[in-house]
């Protein structure tokens, strides 16, 4: 009985060895980057693929009391529809609202500053950014809260008013910044058959009649794993990590997006 047993929890560890294997794959770190600072060369990276496609680069960095997470969506503003200029921008801000998980509204980022950390996002031209830093005794926890970004998002329709208001707060805001402007002038006088010439911030007059149901559908469409890529930096060694995001981000749909690309230039010519 007792050679059975041990061979009954060998081969269960086998197992589960493969299966775990068989989430991700390694990839090859080919960077000629030479470390020159001392403070640096204590820290050990992985680089891997999910089986859903995301990408993954993980620094274990024995030193730090700090970790962060930051992970790129590529979907941005060159991907918001023509009747809806803002999309991207409206669904970052609707994300940090609550998922089905943690309905709360802002527990993600009450959450992150109460551990000492930081939350933030931006939204770009092919792109959407979020990431955060925290103590690492609360990592674990923030990390799956922000997985549920990509998860189970609820899109409360009751948090629409408040969020178009500070999408509109936040466009009101860059008129006077002169960076903002010389942007917006390089999109109106350039090709307007190019995505840049699109209205990235948004508004409330572009954003006012979004039904919740076009937001949910332009978010299905546009967030999948395979356009995604997650770097975390934490004291935790390399295995641990990898485990956290096997568990937290595998379950993330992977739909075969592509990302956005044209022919056409972006000044006219």
């Amino acid at each position: 009985m007792p050679s059975f047993k041990f061979l009954f929890i060998f081969l269960f560890s086998i197992f589960n060895i493969f299966a775990m294997d068989t989430k991700y794959q390694i990839v090859e770190d080919k960077s000629n980057l030479k470390i020159l600072n001392p403070s640096l060369k204590d820290r050990n990276t992985l680089k891997f693929r999910l089986s859903n496609g995301m990408k993954v680069y993980i620094i274990s960095d024995k030193n730090t009391d700090k970790s962060a997470a930051a992970i790129s969506v590529l979907a941005g503003s060159w991907d918001d529809p023509k009747e809806f200029p803002g999309m991207a921008h409206f669904c970052e801000h609707m994300l940090f609202k609550g998922s089905k998980k943690y309905p709360k509204e802002s527990e993600y980022m009450k959450f992150i500053w109460d551990n000492s950390g930081v939350p933030n996002a931006y939204t770009a031209s092919d792109r959407t950014v979020y990431m955060f830093s925290v103590n690492d005794s609360a990592f674990e926890e923030a990390l799956d809260r922000l997985s549920y970004f990509f998860k189970d998002p609820i899109f409360d329709p009751s948090h629409i008013a408040k969020e178009l208001y500070a999408v509109d707060q936040e466009h009101s805001k860059n008129i006077e910044n002169d960076g903002r402007r010389a942007h917006m002038v390089s999109k109106e006088i350039g090709n307007q058959n190019h995505p840049n010439a699109k209205f990235s911030t948004g508004n409330a007059k572009t954003l006012q009649s979004i039904p919740p149901s076009e937001l949910r559908k332009w978010y299905e469409q546009h967030y999948s794993a395979n356009q995604m890529a997650l770097v975390i930096y934490s004291n935790k060694d390399l295995d641990e990590l990898t485990k956290l995001v096997v568990e937290k981000f595998t379950p993330i749909a992977n739909i075969g997006k592509d990302q956005i690309t044209t022919n056409e230039s972006i000044f006219n010519k």
